[in-house]
């Protein structure tokens, strides 16, 4: 066996880590991974790991991996529970508390040590993934992110390609088929099934392995396969002491568990595919979804079998692929013939039968369904939609007649999926402000979760306690705890089938869920729950082990101290991107969900350096917007937390023209390629150079002693635009606002909120390339919201961030948001300027409250070149200076003014003089009271103004197309030759060799 490095191992670690920090439903396994890696040995585990699979014959190394294999144990999970009123079908409630919850039917989970679990990691690395290539077309599950070219795991952190992604495919294609065929006038046939008990009905036994490592070898060229033998000891020592161990079962928790699954019905695929011949045919894990064209159900029945008993046994049974029979329950039950084991659910089978010639409004509802619920969180969740009760979310009620009859309510149901959405969304907005919420949506929420409602909606519970903590609701936050302890007592066995021991380790099992979901919630603000509250509290739990949960020296602290240095808690909810990956985030004062952030703490100037060590297990791609804004807030706070005089600051802001972000580029390069990529040193740094200069490149500009520029360029932006589509805010700016800004207390309530998310879902809706905001329209600590949402949608930002005070300096930053995509990752630069010349009125203010206006000689404006458009950007009061104005002629297509400005006349003057002299489009967002938002061409009177607006008190975007091609080729011709109805003759001394130069 080849000899193995910390390094090797540490790849199959991170990517271990990276798919169970993704993960939702594997808490426990969370927990451990988090635990392992703040272990003070970790690093010396790895050391032994290596040195095992360097020798794993020999007589320590095997000792060593025996004590592995003997700490295997399993976990026991409630997967269903019985219904409180099952015997009385007349009878509807909305009470769903009992004296007891009866315990239906459990799943088993594998539980053993984490180097077992990189061991299953390995195996796929280096020999699992040849196994691919055998089942891949037809399988949406566990599908491995392979090379092109040699058809290896791709480096990195990632080793499936994303469930949801997969899951959408599986159905969406066969709908997309089924669509197809109706179109061309053919009817089709929808049959969906779903194996029972899949993990624990496939027979993982010496003859499976020996088939399977025939096809490894055949696939792979080596002589030995010592991943595989490991993972089979694995495997069958797993076997031995679970509870179903009559069973040769294929473990439920281990990654190299999907790969196996989906090998070992490579035959069923085949079959099916073979015999019935389908329009499509696609498989995810147990479920499978197969699409017959020109085929109908029959309307004419058999004597004593329903039409779907007729169609399984003329498609499955006649055509030799299942055995039909009735078991001892007089459950119909299809077995696979080949593989006996394999048994299709009877009450899962569902057929959907479209004719061509009659409606197809139901496969277009269930489109658009999908697509709908698909989209639920690609916009902002809009003030009016989540304010819709909670209730109207989770509660489902089914009618057999007309819903204005209530007799006609047959039952009541609850949503999984509507209180998962509610409470991201609400989670999501809340984010936005730190500010209590609405008493009616808690009261709703400890509602719904009553009885055994509590108990099924599980993988809720984090998500309702983080709502709790991010608007610092502790009352809320323990009646929820309460309840659900409470509810974890009352579980009780159903049938024979659930044991004693069964509800001993469920119990435990829900007792450490509710830890992990405690901890990750807190994690976000350590001090949410303080000893002294919690002692007041305690003693009414029933569980001894919940009641110290929460002490100093309690698991749920524990737990939550090793989430926070495994940077292993929900990053999404850290409202300053990357803040836990700071030696800051050791700081018992820390909160990651309060928008004032490091400002308001005590910290040393070492704490704002990053742990290397997180950076270097971090389990998720760190984007380089998010080392763009951490980088940017730990500079003002270095050089302004303590500073109370105004003084040079030329040190400062000619590190952020763009040493600050080669900076960047260094540590973000560091985390996401150089730790993770298995090149040499030197193929290294040409890579790094390759992919800086596909993020950005930032050249001098002019040379002059007062004021300078640089080219600020975004190579990979895509596609160079021809049209360039701006949305201009139609905004009202208060001035309340600006001065709570400068007294360090925002207003993030919740009608500035609901204005900011229709701002920027609009834009999104009008498929602007581009969104413009006023000056001081924006909260700074909003700033990492709309930065992700550039990213995200891939438009670009700009925005006048409100006054943001360090010590006692007022900043006022002009942020430009330029978003990119490169091998299929979507980022973002992200620019904030200094405002050059503050405004008399805006001075006034600012001494009034006896706060500083940071000073400095050094001026550098940025000539941005994004998709092709270059541009620049004034803020406010910039422009009244006509040498700073002037720096851009003949260079720019756009000239960009975001404003806080009453004098609108003089302003207005600019603008026409700005869109001639420069010749340029002139692009200009002012306050909607003050007005003269407008877009301004070099054109004659009567056609220079394609938009102006004042005025409304709704806040909306208003968009339109600057065709950038036109005005090149215009400015490209000399002066007598240019076409006055098109556009206005350049000016003297216009530089028409910079045009070609675009």
């Amino acid at each position: 066996m080849p000899k193995y490095k910390i390094r090797d191992i540490e790849i199959g670690y991170r990517k271990l880590k990276s798919y169970v920090y993704y993960d939702n439903f594997s808490l426990l396994l969370r927990q451990k991974i988090a635990q392992f890696e703040t272990n003070k040995d970790f690093e010396n585990k790895l050391e032994k790991l290596a040195n095992f699979l360097s020798n794993p014959n020999g007589a320590q190394e095997q000792k060593y991996f025996n004590n592995l294999l003997s700490e295997i144990k399993y976990y026991t999970a409630p997967k269903r529970f019985a219904p409180l009123r099952e015997e009385e079908q007349l009878v509807i409630s909305n009470n769903f508390s009992a004296n007891q919850y009866n315990l239906e039917k459990v799943n088993y989970f594998f539980d053993g040590p984490v180097e077992l679990h990189i061991i299953t990691v390995l195996w796929i690395i280096h020999e699992g993934y040849v196994l691919h290539k055998t089942y891949s077309k037809d399988n949406y599950a566990y599908h491995l992110e392979l090379e092109s070219g040699n058809g290896e795991v791709v480096d990195g952190l990632r080793l499936f390609k994303p469930y949801f992604e997969q899951y959408q495919k599986w159905r969406d294609n066969g709908l997309d088929i089924a669509k197809e065929f109706l179109e061309k006038d053919t009817d089709v046939v929808i049959l969906t099934l779903d194996i029972k008990s899949y993990y624990y009905n496939a027979k993982i036994d010496t003859k499976f392995k020996e088939n399977l490592r025939k096809d490894l070898f055949s696939g792979l060229n080596k002589r030995k396969l010592p991943f595989t033998d490991l993972l089979f000891d694995i495997i069958f020592a797993y076997q031995k002491i679970c509870i179903k161990k009559g069973n040769n079962i294929l473990p439920i928790g281990l990654l190299s568990s999907g790969i196996l699954a989906n090998y070992y019905l490579k035959e069923f695929d085949s079959r099916i595919k073979k015999e019935l011949s389908p329009a499509y045919y696609g498989r995810y894990v147990d479920d499978i979804q197969i699409i017959l064209s020109n085929t109908k159900i029959g309307k004419n029945k058999t004597k004593g079998k329903s039409s779907v008993k007729d169609f399984l046994d003329k498609y499955l049974v006649q055509r030799g692929l299942f055995d039909h029979k009735i078991d001892n329950d007089d459950v119909n039950a299809y077995t696979f013939k080949s593989l006996p084991n394999i048994q299709i659910q009877q009450e899962k089978i569902l057929l959907y039968a479209f004719e061509s010639k009659e409606s197809r409004a139901v496969l277009d509802m269930f489109r658009r369904k999908i697509e709908q619920n698909s989209s639920a969180f690609w916009f902002l969740p809009s003030e009016d939609e989540i304010t819709d009760d909670f209730d109207s979310s989770v509660y489902q009620l089914s009618y057999s007649d007309t819903i204005n009859k209530l007799r006609s309510v047959q039952g009541i149901n609850q949503s999984k999926y509507g209180a998962a959405v509610y409470l991201a969304k609400k989670i999501k907005i809340s984010l936005l402000s730190d500010k209590d919420d609405s008493d009616l949506t808690k009261e709703q929420i400890l509602t719904f979760f009553k009885g055994i409602v509590s108990l099924e909606f599980s993988a809720s519970w984090e998500k309702v306690f983080t709502y709790f903590v991010i608007i610092n609701d502790r009352d809320s936050f323990w009646n929820f705890f309460r309840e659900i302890s409470k509810n974890i007592e009352k579980i009780k066995p159903n049938n024979e089938s659930i044991s004693r021991d069964d509800i001993k380790d469920v119990k435990d099992y829900l007792t450490i869920y509710l830890e992990n979901c405690c901890a990750l919630a807190t994690a976000l603000n350590p001090a949410f729950v303080s000893d002294h509250w919690w002692a007041a509290r305690k003693e009414s739990l029933k569980s001894k082990k919940l009641r110290n949960a929460f002490t100093y020296s309690g698991e749920i602290n524990a737990i939550k101290k090793a989430y926070l240095k495994s940077s292993m808690l929900r990053n999404s909810f850290i409202v300053t991107p990357l803040l836990n990956y700071l030696n800051i985030s050791d700081n018992e004062e820390i909160n990651f969900i309060h928008h004032e952030g490091l400002r308001i703490i005590n910290f040393k100037s070492d704490e704002l350096i990053f742990n290397d060590k997180k950076l270097k297990y971090a389990p998720r791609f760190l984007y380089f917007f998010e080392f763009n804004l951490v980088f940017l807030l730990i500079e003002l706070l270095k050089y302004y937390k303590e500073n109370s005089e105004e003084n040079d600051n030329q040190k400062f802001f000619k590190k952020l023209s763009k040493e600050i972000y080669e900076e960047m580029f260094d540590k973000f390069f560091l985390t996401n390629y150089s730790h993770r990529l298995r090149i040499s040193n030197s193929q290294i740094k040409a890579y790094k150079e390759n992919l800086r200069n596909y993020y950005f490149k930032i050249t001098d500009g002019s040379d002059q002693k007062n004021i300078d520029f640089n080219y600020f360029e975004i190579p990979q932006s895509g596609k160079n635009l021809q049209n360039f589509k701006v949305a201009v805010a139609n905004t009202t700016i208060d001035k309340k606002n600006i001065s709570d800004s400068i007294f360090e207390n925002p207003n993030t309530g919740y009608e500035r909120r609901k204005q900011f998310i229709n701002l920027i879902n609009s834009a999104e809706i009008e498929k602007s390339d581009a969104l413009i905001l006023p000056e001081v329209s924006v909260p700074y600590s909003w700033l990492p919201v709309l930065a992700d949402e550039s990213r995200r949608k891939q438009r670009l930002i700009v925005a006048g961030l409100e006054h943001l005070t360090i010590g006692r300096t007022c900043f006022n930053l002009l942020a430009t948001c330029l978003p990119l995509e490169h091998n299929g990752i979507k980022d973002a630069v992200i620019n904030l300027r200094l405002k050059h010349h503050y405004s008399p009125g805006e001075k006034k203010i600012i001494r009034q409250r006896r706060r500083y206006i940071p000073k400095t000689d050094y001026v550098l404006y940025n000539l941005f070149k994004w998709r092709g458009v270059h541009f620049a950007n004034y803020n406010c009061y910039e422009l009244a200076d006509i040498n700073h104005r002037a720096l851009f002629k003949g260079k720019v297509d756009v000239l960009i003014a975001s404003e806080y400005n009453q004098d609108v006349n003089y302003f207005s003057n600019i603008a026409e003089s700005v869109s001639r002299d420069i010749h340029c489009y002139f692009v200009q967002v002012n306050t909607s009271d003050y007005g003269d938002s407008r877009i301004t061409l070099p054109k004659k009177t009567e056609l220079k103004d394609v938009m102006r607006l004042k005025g409304g008190e709704n806040h909306i975007v208003l968009t339109c197309k600057l065709n950038i091609k036109e005005l090149r080729d215009f400015q490209k011709l000399s002066v007598p030759y240019q076409d006055t109805r098109k556009f206005k003759n350049t000016p003297p001394d216009f530089n028409h060799d910079e045009v070609e130069k675009r």
